[in-house]
């Protein structure tokens, strides 16, 4: 028997009346989604046909270079017997945790009597990891900060039978609590539950399927429809998770000002905490049954689609640009406008904020692969078996110690999260899925590069039998590594910058032009295709290519071939008052490091992006690829760029 469950606490606070209407918001928010999810069906089905005729280019994305990961099996990475609150009492319990991450908890008796069939996984989907009652009363107090007045005393779970707690904080299930023995063993399990928490919330991101593609812009529509721009703050778990949080933070309202204030209660926060918890799992339950019976209807519709799309694919395409050349000379001034005042003074400062620790983090991680390969190296020097040779390989998985050098220098500077947030509006969580993102590609390249190492290492092996031959073999099987990790390196961190600014700018620039979208028009034929053209689909794409040529100017301006590296000398202000006026930071506070030994990684390395210098549409391309109608006049834009670059 499997059970996901997060925390230990359970309650039933909610009536019939209660789970009825909380099912019927539910059922209503899925069918708004499900009529999103059918528009980006036809939308997405006839993007696909294009590019696989060629008449579109698909864009790359870091997860389209990372879909195969290396396999990862329920072989366990670390496991031990721990206290755990759960049911309202300490009790000892097994966890153990799998090299995909997976965090299983069994009862400690059953597992000595042979009972492994038992478990309860925990989840730990954007969860926030501590070590310290403090540390974890801050995240009690900010979740219940809703609450007025007595909140009640402490949670029971901060009565710790040992003082070496490790704190899992769910946003919608009850925290958990875990007892370690030792100082270490603390250390340890807190270091391996926050890899697993990172590796769990970006199950969405290392995928790049049709099906999640449709998923994801139906998502964005939808919350966009109901007045929420905000980028990426629920894009963290598997597709029932991602939509179980859009449900909770629908219902919150409901459940904070008219049931909860209804309860008698003397421990308000523990009451918040359990009907909370009630709640998304009552949400989690009905969303996962809709899912599942959309995903179906998914695989019916598409074969039909998609026959109905390739005995027209080129008169459907042609009408898609006529009316997005339509759409474009239409709101070219206001689009223009909004770009050059509201976005373009921005992105200059967003894209070093994102990229300097995507820098550092990448340099860093370059830097200890080559410090590993040399200890293989020194290994074939001394005798030693090839397993034993390869051994330090191993030390570079995501929870190892080595692991923990590297990715936290991918975390947003404190400074340049604040400046993020200020600017754009997001919330903090988004900043968080930034950094898991950048994290779990750079974690997989680096898994590639062993798996890699290892393959290659085997094929030499073939050809000798004299052991004096192995240092040869493992010095080219090096240079051979390296060289395909620092393509893939250069090309997969300007993707992850791209698609950074990307994902915080075009929100904005879409909220800017709400009122402005178009009514769609019906050149001959196009009742014909509507299964395949909406125009607010067709908005959304122009104001994509749009921005994302504005971006590709800022990265050619910001950083050029010639290496030139990300500033050192500007500082952040302290002062909230700085961002009222949506100027840039005065600067950073930290800088970028140089990759070691490698002239292809350098920090200014980002590679050139296709498309001309000028102003002026990309040539052989469709208006939706060029957006060639939307362009900021060009004095103008340097005018902003040197603004941006100069704030004091």
């Amino acid at each position: 028997m499997r059970l996901c469950e997060m925390g230990g606490l359970h309650s039933s606070y909610l009536s019939a009346g209660h789970r009825r209407k909380l099912s019927e918001r539910t059922a209503a928010i899925m069918r708004d989604f499900s009529s999103h999810f059918r528009r980006q069906l036809g939308a997405a089905v006839l993007e696909q046909a294009q590019w696989d005729a060629g008449l579109r280019e698909a864009p790359g994305s870091p997860a389209a270079l990372l879909e195969h990961d290396p396999e990862l099996g329920s072989v366990p990475m670390m496991e031990g017997t721990l206290l755990q609150y759960l049911d309202g009492k300490w009790r000892m319990r097994h966890l153990q945790v799998t090299q995909s991450f997976a965090v299983e908890s069994r009862d400690s008796r059953e597992v000595f009597e042979g009972g492994w069939e038992c478990r309860r996984d925990l989840i730990l989907t954007g969860c926030q990891i501590c070590t310290t009652i403090q540390e974890h009363r801050l995240l009690v107090e900010d979740t219940c900060k809703h609450i007025s007045g007595k909140r009640g005393g402490k949670m029971p779970f901060w009565d710790c039978p040992t003082e070496f707690p490790v704190f899992i904080h769910h946003r919608y299930c009850a925290p958990l609590c875990l007892c370690a023995e030792t100082r270490e063993a603390q250390w340890l399990w807190a270091r391996l539950l926050r890899r697993a928490v990172q590796q769990q919330s970006t199950v969405l991101q290392r995928k790049d399927t049709f099906e999640l593609r449709v998923f994801l812009e139906a998502l964005r529509f939808l919350r966009q429809e109901r007045g929420s721009y905000e980028p990426g703050v629920l894009v963290m778990g598997s597709e029932e998770e991602v939509l179980s949080s859009l449900v909770m933070e629908e219902i919150l309202p409901c459940l904070r000002y008219q049931i909860f204030p209804r309860l008698f209660l003397d421990q308000r926060r523990l009451t918040w905490i359990k009907l909370q918890a009630e709640v998304y799992d009552q949400v989690c339950a009905q969303v996962r049954t809709e899912l599942k019976v959309l995903m179906k209807e998914l695989t019916q519709q598409r074969p039909l689609l998609e026959k109905l799309v390739r005995s027209e694919l080129h008169q459907i395409t042609a009408l898609q640009d006529l009316i997005a050349h339509k759409i474009t000379e239409d709101r070219c001034g206001e689009i223009s406008y909004f770009l050059s005042h509201a976005i373009i003074p921005l992105l200059v400062p967003t894209f070093q904020a994102v990229a300097t620790p995507i820098c550092d983090g990448f340099a860093a991680a370059r830097q200890h692969f080559l410090d590993t390969c040399d200890e293989v190296i020194a290994k074939g020097c001394s005798g030693e078996t090839v397993h034993e040779i390869l051994s330090p390989l191993c030390d570079l998985g995501l929870g190892s110690a080595r692991a923990s050098q590297y990715l936290p220098l991918l975390e947003l500077s404190a400074g340049g999260q604040a400046w993020l947030q200020a600017s754009w509006g997001i919330h903090r969580d988004f900043c968080r899925l930034l950094v898991y993102q950048a994290q779990s590609t750079l974690q997989q390249l680096l898994d590639r590069a062993a798996v890699m190492f290892r393959r290659l290492l085997a094929v030499q092996i073939r050809f000798f039998l004299d052991p004096s031959q192995l240092s040869a073999a493992l010095h080219r099987v090096r240079d051979q590594v390296l060289k395909q990790l620092d393509q893939d390196l250069r090309s997969i961190r300007t993707r992850l910058v791209l698609e950074s600014v990307l994902q915080l700018s075009l929100p904005a620039l879409i909220q800017k032009l709400s009122s402005l979208e178009p009514s769609l028009p019906q050149p001959l034929g196009y009742r014909d295709h509507t299964p395949f053209l909406h125009s607010n689909i067709l908005h959304h794409q122009v104001l994509r290519a749009s921005l994302t040529r504005e971006i590709h100017k800022v990265i050619r301006d910001t950083l050029p071939q010639d290496c030139v590296p990300l500033s050192a000398e500007l500082q952040f202000p302290s002062s909230e008052h700085v961002y009222e006026d949506l100027s840039p930071p005065c600067g950073w506070l930290r800088t970028c490091s140089q990759l070691s030994d490698s002239p292809t990684l350098t920090p200014g390395s980002f590679e050139s992006v296709e498309g001309s210098e000028g102003d002026g549409g990309t040539d052989g391309v469709t208006v939706l690829e060029g957006g060639e109608f939307i362009s900021v006049p060009a004095a103008k834009g340097r005018q902003e760029r040197e603004r941006t670059r100069n704030p004091c």
